[in-house]
């Protein structure tokens, strides 16, 4: 066996609950789990040992949504009117990124997502093979990749809100022909999967959109979409489709509704549309954070799982909602979902704890693998320190205050070994896989040129933000 982790308290995620077990012993063998158990019953020997004293072990978290490109855009696309917020605030920066300089975000964004106990992105970005290979794969971290496939023709800062956006058929057909040698790309790759990534209803023709369900339901594959995002995408989908349509009536109409479709938001969808949506067993990402920053929201996650959903949870990205860190992301799930409504028994410790690792493997179709600690499971796993000041002091009688204390009062500092397939990517608080001062200064001095380059643009855009810098207060 190539390692064990002994003595341990884990929490396996088995059958519907936590699957607590005290002083237990975790061995990996060929990157698989080849014993999860008690530490009496274990009598392999292994070529290495974590002494997992004073430790949590969980499965891997699972961000199911990610733009980690943007994170080199932090702080530039906050406080503002939903209505402005991407073609105002948001699109001037992003426009004036270079691809090296998306790289240098994404390597900044999974180094924040690996710190905060995530083996599993969710990543969703253009021409995001160049990511995968030159930072996710690099780095360690597994991926389910998605290519953006964006018809959206030019620069819409300068269109009204009920204006539809202008599309280029070549464009769109271009971003589907990326996404199919995506799929060629990760065939191969024991980390990276991929899934069909139209952007949002609003920005992709309809026979586009039908061509991506065709080939999806031919080759059996997911498709991962922007849906029912606020009020910029209805009164885009009213212009281009007729009064009364929305994202979901569309969606239904064109026969996309199904198991395939992991769709991010639904904030601006009916209950009604949403019971209808998780009946036809399509799969919720939500970003509490994100869309708390932007559209001032509470994403329906516990109402999704209410109608028997199967809903992961995301970090978005970082302009906005300020970044990567999954354990900060759990706990915002659970606080916006107790005031939203108005039961503190919302969204508990423990459901947030299984969203984050099993539900959200479930949600991206890779929980046959990851997402729970089982043997002949793939070894992502994390160790957290319950000796950390934001998790202290931890007991286990009369109940495990590990599990409250991990969501409600860990922060990234807990994370302690992150192991994915069996690697040991972050040790002792410290990344294995790269040189994290190295992806920090890139970033400062890349962003640095970035905001620089767009000032112009970004001020002609006239966000409220810009009111904000000229008043003193930015």
């Amino acid at each position: 066996m190539d390692l064990a982790i002994t003595n341990v308290l884990a929490l396996t995620m088995r059958d519907d609950r936590l699957g607590i077990l005290e002083d237990a012993t975790i061995g990996i063998d060929d990157g698989r789990l080849a014993y999860v158990g008690s530490s009496d019953s274990f009598d392999d020997e292994a070529e290495r040992t974590i002494d997992g004293d004073g430790r949590v072990a969980t499965p891997g978290l699972v961000n199911v949504h990610a733009h980690t490109d943007l994170t080199l855009l932090r702080g530039g696309a906050q406080d503002v009117p939903e209505i402005e917020w991407m073609n105002h605030a948001l699109g001037p920066l992003s426009a004036a990124m270079e691809p090296e300089d998306r790289v240098a975000g994404a390597r900044l964004g999974v180094l924040e997502a690996l710190r905060s106990g995530v083996t599993t992105v969710g990543e969703y970005a253009h021409d995001v093979e160049r990511l995968v290979d030159e930072a996710h794969e690099p780095m360690g971290v597994r991926t389910v990749a998605t290519e953006t496939i964006n018809a959206v023709d030019g620069p819409t800062d300068d269109l009204g809100p009920d204006e539809p956006y202008p599309l280029s058929e070549e464009q769109g057909w271009s971003g589907l022909e990326r996404n199919e040698a995506l799929f060629d790309a990760c065939a191969d790759r024991e980390r990276v999967s991929a899934l069909y990534g139209p952007q949002a209803l609003d920005m992709v023709p309809q026979e586009l959109l039908e061509e991506i369900r065709e080939r999806a339901e031919r080759h059996d594959r997911g498709i991962h979409m922007h849906v029912a995002q606020g009020e910029r995408e209805q009164r885009q989908i009213e212009a281009r489709y007729g009064t009364g349509e929305t994202t979901v009536s569309v969606l239904e109409e064109l026969e996309l509704v199904s198991d395939r479709l992991l769709a991010a938001h639904l904030h601006g969808a009916t209950n009604e549309e949403r019971a209808r949506l998780a009946d036809a067993g399509v799969r919720m990402a939500a970003n509490p954070s994100s869309i708390a920053a932007i559209d001032g929201i509470t994403p329906p996650i516990v109402e999704y799982r209410n109608s028997r959903g199967i809903a992961g949870i995301g970090t978005d990205q970082a302009p906005g909602p300020g970044g990567h860190d999954f354990l900060r992301e759990l706990r915002t799930t659970a606080l916006l979902a107790k005031t939203k409504r108005t039961d503190p028994t919302a969204f508990p410790a423990w459901e947030a704890l299984r969203v984050g690792t099993i539900e959200g493997a479930r949600a991206l179709g890779i929980d046959e693998e990851v997402g729970s600690l089982e043997e002949g499971k793939r070894a992502d796993l994390v160790l957290f320190d319950l000796g950390h000041p934001s998790t202290a002091p931890v007991v286990s009688e009369p109940l495990h205050t590990a599990v409250p204390n991990l969501v409600y009062g860990a922060n990234g500092g807990v994370v302690d070994t992150v192991l994915i397939e069996g690697e040991v990517v972050l040790e002792g608080g410290e990344l294995r896989t790269a040189d994290e001062g190295e992806i920090l200064e890139e970033a400062t001095e890349r962003a640095t040129d970035v905001f620089a380059r767009a000032g112009d643009a970004w001020r002609d855009a006239d966000s409220e933000l810009v009111g904000a810098v000229e008043g003193g207060r930015l």
